[in-house]
């Protein structure tokens, strides 16, 4: 693990932020180390996680491997500064499918990681964020409160997600620990539309740009960051439960303006 770190930060503690790799993880970790965090990247692939002179530490990590996990709790164990914040993002995007005609296989993955996952990684962290006062964040989705065709499996796991987090808040009440879901709307990770629209729609780029023609301005993984990172500055006792975010052509999940 490299743990190189700025000097030049205020101390707000140790963040870990999994799927640090690419989109949202990737920009979260550097927005919070500007932010004076000081940051655990954790990501499968260590290859496009933030560099070491950008003042982020890098841990690999398989959130649905109980081993790799339990590493990532010793290393935040074993670090000088106390855990205040876990942004659980790790997740994977499925092939667009309809119900009838989807894989099983896609199903079981997605759910491993995205809901899985997360238990997993939240279990093993949590007395950490809970004896150090912390904040966990879980990036959902709209669609986990309102599907689309052929997104069942997505959708499904980003439903389960949102259970998941407003379970914990019901049972982490009367506990020093805030729990906040972070769920983005039409989001274009980059150029090509990212990662998850490249997996969706199996590298095509005529499929991927018909889903952004005539939008202005989809949110980036960026602008998710920000958000990241106010609702983890707030005052101790100011607990964001839920921030949806969508860009300004969106209004709903099944009604977006297009110019042409």
């Amino acid at each position: 693990m490299n743990t190189s770190t700025s000097n030049n930060r205020a101390p707000r503690g140790l963040a870990v932020v999994t799927g640090a790799s690419v989109g949202i993880g990737q920009a979260t970790a550097q927005a919070l180390e500007k932010a004076g965090y000081t940051v655990i990247a954790a990501s499968r692939r260590l290859t496009t996680v933030p560099s070491a002179d950008s003042g982020i530490a890098t841990h690999q990590l398989d959130v649905t491997d109980a081993d790799s996990v339990a590493a990532l709790e010793r290393t935040v164990a074993a670090h000088p500064l106390p855990l205040t914040l876990l942004v659980n993002n790790a997740g994977i995007p499925t092939h667009a499918a309809t119900i009838a005609d989807s894989d099983l296989a896609d199903w079981r993955a997605t759910y491993d990681t995205n809901v899985i996952g997360v238990v997993q990684t939240t279990q093993a962290l949590l007395p950490h964020l809970i004896r150090h006062h912390g904040h966990v964040q879980f990036i959902g989705s709209t669609v986990g409160r309102v599907p689309y065709e052929r997104g069942a499996a997505y959708a499904a796991s980003k439903y389960a997600l949102t259970a998941l987090v407003q379970t914990l808040r019901l049972e982490a009440n009367g506990l020093p620990v805030r729990i906040t879901e972070i769920a983005p709307g039409m989001m274009r990770g980059d150029a090509d539309g990212g990662e998850f629209m490249r997996t969706r729609f199996h590298n095509d780029p005529a499929a991927i740009a018909a889903v952004y023609q005539g939008v202005d301005n989809p949110l980036t993984p960026e602008d998710i960051a920000e958000c990241v990172v106010w609702c983890a500055t707030r005052p101790a006792h100011v607990d964001i439960d839920l921030m949806e975010i969508r860009p300004l052509a969106q209004a709903a999940q099944h009604k977006v303006h297009r110019t042409h």
